[in-house]
């Protein structure tokens, strides 16, 4: 059967079926995040999350609804736990297991850029549209059917912490070092070898310098584009941290602060292999390790296939006459319908772009609707509480230190640049954009993430005091608010 046949139809909010998905789902508990999301890409979870439960009998339960284009999703709570259960399960079953699966994600990344460089980036024929489009579908479907279950990684380095605290034959202060210093990525990924190319070509001048910030702007740029509408990184971005990076003191801390990153993954392979553990447990220390590295490279790769997906949506702006948006606020479904001049709904169309929508991926169907019924399901699926004033705030430790300063709430990444010096940056997660803000900050806070999460890695590098995991924080915390980051305790206090 073919993977984008996988799905099962989409339904309006009137249907017998939403009664059944809701006893499942209002027993849920859900993250919250907040992400500028469009149908088509939502539409594409539907399918991989269909192949989720097929290929690991996990029901996934993915919720977003608004009026806005950056708008808060919901995902399963307990996703990463059973994710967890089920491949430790497989570890245990298989000890080949967790080297298979981390070959599968190496082969996502090698497969988004062949696809990236098979789509012709020209007018497309109504059958390479369609076939692009599809091709496209079925590398998402592989992506996410391992991407949806790889925060289970954070619960199984727990359950690996404890079997190695068990073994470990040596003191406490060693243990202690060893975790502080173990986990880091098994190499680099596409936006940290960026920032080191970033830092050799602010030393070059003159023809030589402007010859390969071309080449870096056209080889890097795509790091912008989670949306394949998004505007690419330009040249005027590069040339402008390559000018900071000419200051011979900023290039000195930069220059430091990569070179001892690039240190810690050494020492980390080092301290592993050197350690007493069992060949079993420094395998599954390498294999958080691979986590580590392969979810931001996979992530820095999605963005290359987006780019080349700009000619697929042109193609689709001309053949079915809508905008940008409007195609991106369009199913699959209705995409290949209207390549094939069958009529499509133009009126819905143009009514979640204008005034939102609402959609709910279930266990036993999905749901896509707009007008009166987005928050009429918003209602049945997320029930509002009344929250008291929070002081306080709870995070996981990404990097230590503490400092305390005026908020600077950034939900859309495209408003990055609005941070200034100093600020302390609160987001639900960061990306390859927020480098240059992250830089400018004092520390980092975000609402997502564990120990394996871009803010993590890139707090590092920087050396900026950083807590992650919050849910919250963007809720809680507001722009121009005095707090207080502790990442020393985890704790942020709101003044």
């Amino acid at each position: 059967m073919e993977k984008n046949q996988l799905s099962k139809p989409l339904y309006d909010l009137d249907t017998a079926l939403l009664e059944k998905d809701l006893a499942v789902v209002q027993k849920e508990s859900f993250g919250r995040f907040i992400r500028r999301r469009i149908p088509l890409f939502m539409d594409g979870y539907r399918y991989a999350t269909y192949a989720v439960s097929k290929r690991w009998e996990i029901d996934v339960c993915f919720f977003e609804a608004g009026h806005e284009q950056v708008k808060p999703c919901y995902m399963s709570n307990t996703l990463n736990a059973r994710g967890a259960e089920v491949w430790l399960k497989k570890m245990h079953e298989n000890p080949l297991f967790a080297q298979t699966l981390i070959e599968e994600l190496k082969q996502i990344v090698v497969a988004a850029k062949t696809l990236a460089q098979s789509i012709p980036q020209r007018d497309l024929s109504v059958e390479e549209t369609e076939q692009c489009l599809m091709n496209h579908l079925n590398w998402w479907i592989d992506f996410f059917e391992v991407g949806f279950l790889w925060f289970g990684v954070e619960n199984m380095k727990v359950v690996f912490d404890h079997e190695i605290e068990t073994a470990w034959g040596g003191s406490l202060d060693e243990l202690k070092s060893f975790f502080e210093n173990v986990y880091r990525p098994m190499a680099l990924p596409l936006s940290s070898v960026e920032q080191r190319d970033m830092l050799a070509l602010s030393t070059r001048t003159g023809e030589e310098f402007e010859s390969e910030l071309i080449a870096h702007c056209e080889k890097y740029k795509h790091l912008s584009l989670h949306n394949p509408d998004d505007e690419y990184f330009d040249l005027a971005y590069y040339r402008e941290r390559a000018a900071l990076l000419q200051d011979p003191v900023e290039y000195q801390k930069q220059k430091d602060l990569l070179e001892s990153a690039d240190a810690e993954i050494v020492e980390a392979t080092e301290l592993l292999k050197n350690s007493k553990l069992s060949d079993s447990l420094k395998e599954r220390v390498e294999f958080v390790r691979w986590f580590m590295y392969l979810r931001t490279e996979s992530i820095d790769h999605m963005m290359l296939v987006n780019s080349a997906l700009k000619s697929v949506l042109n193609s689709l702006v001309e053949k079915l006459d809508l905008s940008n948006e409007a195609v991106l606020h369009m199913t699959y479904e209705e995409i290949i319908r209207g390549l094939h001049d069958q009529q499509i709904d133009r009126e819905r169309i143009m009514e979640r772009l204008n005034h939102g929508y609402a959609y709910l991926i279930a266990p036993n169907a999905s749901y896509l609707v707009t007008g009166k019924d987005v928050d009429a399901l918003d209602a049945l699926v997320i029930p509002k509480k009344v929250e008291d004033k929070i002081t306080e705030l709870k995070g996981q430790i990404a990097f230590k230190g503490k400092v305390t300063g005026i908020a600077r709430v950034i939900l859309d990444r495209r408003d990055s640049k609005e941070l200034l010096e100093g600020e302390i940056l609160v987001t639900t997660m960061t990306s390859p954009e927020f480098v240059p803000a992250m830089k400018l900050s004092a520390g980092i806070i975000t609402n997502e993430g564990g120990i394996l999460c871009h803010a993590a890695i890139m707090s590092r590098e920087l050396r900026k005091p950083c807590i992650i995991g919050t849910k919250i924080g963007t809720d809680a915390i507001k722009t121009g608010q005095m707090i207080t980051l502790d990442a020393d305790t985890g704790m942020i206090t709101l003044e």
